[in-house]
């Protein structure tokens, strides 16, 4: 019995081994049969694939997917195979013996069995893929073509022009084309003509984008155009709000080569705010448009664009006429700041000259007189002065020629300027100090409005004019108002004679060491500013008893005033801020019309003679503030003193900034309801000996700089009812204890953050409430700047997410444990310029979602 099972197993597996193989054999006309129903079941779902991928290729420039194609090509193949097959199959059903009952060959049988069932399991599987297909496109929609043809009239007589055009966007130089013309002449063939011209040469542009705009202008129009043309599907597009969707086709456009072709252009146009910006794309793009406006045409010129006009007006044979015109004709280019006016005038009077002497002479007169060059005060200055004369009134005109004393390329302070105008009786009855500033504010922005001055390089605190607005303006003033400006260079002997005559005179320039004794009886405006003076002339002041403004600010090497200052009896405003005086002399009391005193910055000042601010009758602004921690450690004494004296002064004063460096001083002023609605900026430093500051009766704080202390806390709430409406501006530098930041959820108008060395802050906003009462109450509705630095512990701003409607920068250095950022999709969506930090602390930021990641990382700088 021992060897029987073996031998039962064997034959048992030998068994199994030759049914299987046997039913090849057994069952290969019915494999047979399937295989050919299959086959015709692959047949007609080949047929009918491939008649609805023809269908989708001839609609809408589409294309079969490789899928697709695959699919259809091995079913081809497939088919083939299996024709051999049947074939092969019935030949051997045909070779039986027996009636059919046996197989003469049983290898070559088995063999075509297996091949038959083999191929049903792959007609099978084919089958399966291409039903799969069913629910899907079997094309993809092909990118559309860089050019799209447009229907076009012949044109006769119009070869010249077309030319001009092809050869102003062949032209590497030419960025901006501008057709200019009244409706009728064919300035929109001139258009059609080039774009259609794209479709029958070679060229090196990626992308033609025909737009008309017509007279409304609609950015979102243009934009609508653009994006199709870049096959930025609907589904990326709606998702964006209108600041993502300008960022997409500026991040599409710089990876391209482009032409714009802009039809009817009504007015100037912001294209930035579509995406398209030819400064972001240095690859040779152009844009083409067509007006009806002369004035959309005419805009200021890169430096390079402005010299290729002038040396084209000078002409060739005078620009290359002398190995020193090319470089002295920069110089004169250089004057123009790219006003293509001013550009063609002078390159007109200059096109005889050859001599380099000549060249020299133009130079220097643009530079100290321009309005008498030729051309200059009868036809720049003129279409120039349009602008001013529409000024609807005199107080507008007047505060506008008054920036002319402000050298060319300056950034003037707005809050600065309205301080001289202040001092000079410009604004309207100064019983508030508030109206006053309103009103300063109203007359920039309608100075801004009437392009006569423009936005500041730095921020919107700032504002500046163009140069040679400034030269019409100093045109003008030298007539109207005796407005002398004069440089280092300027300022000798025999230029002191002229003053003799002026109202307002200004001096700037650092190789100013000395002022002549010149008598000014007319005088009324003086500013000295960014010399190298140590102390004026003996009795310098004393003829000047019309002065009303007197700006010193920025002569660093100023250590002293003269004590003939006291004879100033009609002065209104004294700004000696950024100097190095160490005292103020006692004369300084006798100024009785004196309303505006500013000191700021003076890092040298230690000595105030007693009752001086007292005696300022009718002082309403005092400043007495810094920021910087050179300045903080050299603050006057006796502080409390002249906290004091300005009480004294009781309803007459408005406005009061100052840095404070005592507990006493502090004191002094919370307990005093004037001092109190008086302050305007405020400098808390040097470890107070109190852990909380009180700040709640400070209703028109704007500024708040807490440095080098050892608090704990602010209070700006009195009976549940906040303060700090008006603060804008907040410092907190080098508080190493201070933890609790919540209150400034009482500042609902701040627009600046600064946070810097507070060790023991570990988050901005406390967590006591829940992410959705921070999200519903938007604490930062106008917060412009974040700025953190050196913060340790620092974990979080805030708990949940904000909006941040205005936010535009936000810088993060040195905290290597904030790991957060208060943002959603959504936030600071249409404001945000830029999120500045070290790569190492973004890649560790965790973030909402990858959609807000992705959001975010388009606005990230590495510092």
């Amino acid at each position: 019995m021992d060897c029987v099972s073996p031998i039962l197993d064997i034959f048992t597996r030998l068994w199994d081994c030759s049914a299987a193989k046997s039913s090849y054999i057994r069952h290969l006309e019915d494999n047979l049969k399937s295989l050919s129903e299959k086959k015709s079941q692959i047949e007609d779902l080949n047929e009918d694939i491939k008649r609805r991928v023809e269908t989708e290729e001839q609609q809408q420039q589409r294309k079969r997917k490789k899928v697709v194609e695959g699919w259809l090509n091995a079913v081809e193949s497939e088919i083939k195979e299996v024709d051999g097959i049947l074939q092969k199959g019935c030949q051997e059903i045909e070779k039986k013996c027996l009636g059919g009952c046996c197989t003469r060959n049983c290898y070559a049988s088995y063999k075509i069995g297996k091949t038959v069932t083999e191929e049903i399991s792959k007609v099978t599987l084919l089958r399966l893929e291409g039903q799969d297909f069913e629910s899907v496109y079997f094309t993809y929609k092909l990118p559309r073509p860089p050019v799209d043809g447009m229907a076009t009239e012949k044109t006769v007589g119009a070869d010249s022009k077309l030319d001009e055009v092809w050869g102003c966007i062949e032209d590497q130089s030419e960025q901006t084309i501008g057709l200019y013309g009244m409706g009728g002449v064919g300035k929109i063939t001139l258009l059609k003509k080039p774009n259609n011209k794209f479709l029958d040469v070679n060229h090196c542009f990626d992308l033609v984008i025909f737009v008309a705009v017509s007279k409304e202008g609609n950015l979102e129009k243009i934009q609508e155009v653009i994006r199709k043309k870049l096959d930025i599907s609907d589904y990326i597009w709606n998702m964006k709000g209108e600041y993502d969707r300008a960022v997409e086709i500026l991040i599409s456009l710089r990876r391209k080569k482009f032409v714009l072709l802009l039809d009817d252009v009504w007015e100037r146009l912001d294209l930035s705010k579509t995406g398209v910006s030819l400064s972001d794309c240095q690859n040779g793009s152009k844009i083409v448009f067509t007006t009806r406006s002369e004035e959309v045409c005419v805009e200021c010129l890169s430096p390079e664009a402005a010299l290729d006009l002038f040396r084209y007006k000078v002409g060739e044979d005078v620009f290359n006429s002398h190995p020193e015109i090319p470089t002295l004709a920069q110089a004169v280019v250089g004057e123009c700041k790219g006003l293509p006016l001013a550009l063609i005038t002078i390159a007109r009077a200059m096109s005889s000259r050859r001599s380099p002497r000549e060249w020299q002479y133009v130079i220097d007169e643009l530079q100290r007189n321009p309005s008498r060059f030729a051309g200059m005060g009868n036809l720049v200055f003129p279409i120039l002065r349009f602008s001013y004369d529409n000024l609807t009134d005199d107080t507008l005109k007047t505060c506008f020629l008054y920036c002319s004393l402000f050298p060319e390329e300056n950034n003037i302070r707005k809050d600065e300027l309205i301080d001289l105008w202040i001092g000079e009786g410009f604004l309207s009855d100064f019983r508030s100090i508030t109206t006053a500033r309103n009103q300063g504010e109203y007359i920039i922005g309608s100075l801004k409005l009437a392009c006569l001055l423009e936005s500041g390089e730095y921020s919107e605190d700032f504002v500046k004019m163009h140069d040679v607005v400034r030269d019409m303006a100093l045109w003008l003033a030298s007539n109207e108002s005796k407005i002398l400006v004069q440089r280092s260079s300027d300022c000798t002997n025999k230029s002191a004679d002229s003053w003799r005559e002026d109202f307002r005179l200004s001096l700037w320039g650092s190789s100013i060491e000395y002022l002549p004794e010149t008598p000014c009886p007319h005088l009324q405006t003086l500013l000295v500013r960014f010399t190298v003076l140590e102390i004026f002339p003996h009795r310098f002041f004393e003829s000047m008893g019309a002065l009303k403004v007197l700006d010193l600010s920025y002569n660093l090497d100023l250590t002293q005033l003269p004590a003939e200052m006291g004879a100033l009896i009609n002065l209104r405003c004294l700004n000696l801020s950024n100097t190095s005086i160490e005292e103020l002399p006692s004369e300084i009391m006798y100024l009785k019309n004196l309303k505006i005193l500013l000191l700021d910055g003076m890092r040298h000042f230690h000595l105030i003679p007693a009752r001086v601010f007292s005696s300022l009758l009718s002082l309403k602004v005092f400043s007495l503030f810094s920021t910087e921690l050179i300045e903080l450690h050299r603050m006057p004494p006796n502080q409390t003193t002249i906290l004091d004296e300005l009480e004294c002064l009781g309803n007459q004063i408005y406005e009061i900034s100052i840095t404070l460096g005592s507990a006493s001083a502090l004191f002094k002023i919370n307990f005093s309801w004037k001092l109190c609605s008086c302050i305007k900026r405020l400098t808390i430093m040097h470890n107070l000996d109190s852990h909380s500051i009180d700040l709640r009766n400070m209703m028109h704080l704007e500024t708040l700089n807490i440095v080098e202390c050892s608090l704990e806390r602010v209070d700006p709430t009195f009976n549940g009812w906040t303060n700090f409406h008006n603060l804008h501006h907040l410092s907190i530098r080098v508080c190493p204890v201070i933890r609790d930041l919540t209150w400034i959820r009482e500042a609902p108008n701040l627009q600046f953050l600064s946070l810097v060395n507070c060790q023991a802050l570990s988050e901005i906003i406390e967590s006591a409430g829940s992410s959705e009462v921070a999200e519903s109450h938007n604490y930062f509705a106008y917060l412009m700047v974040i700025d953190l630095d050196s913060l340790p512990s620092l974990k979080r701003i805030c708990h949940g997410t904000m909006p941040f409607p205005s936010l535009q920068n936000v810088s993060v250095t040195n905290c290597p444990n904030l790991r957060e950022l208060p943002f959603n999709f959504d936030s600071a969506k249409n404001s945000l310029v830029s999120i500045r930090g070290s790569a190492e602390w973004w890649e560790q930021l965790q973030w909402e979602d990858e959609a807000t990641k992705h959001v975010f990382a388009a606005k990230f700088r590495e510092l």
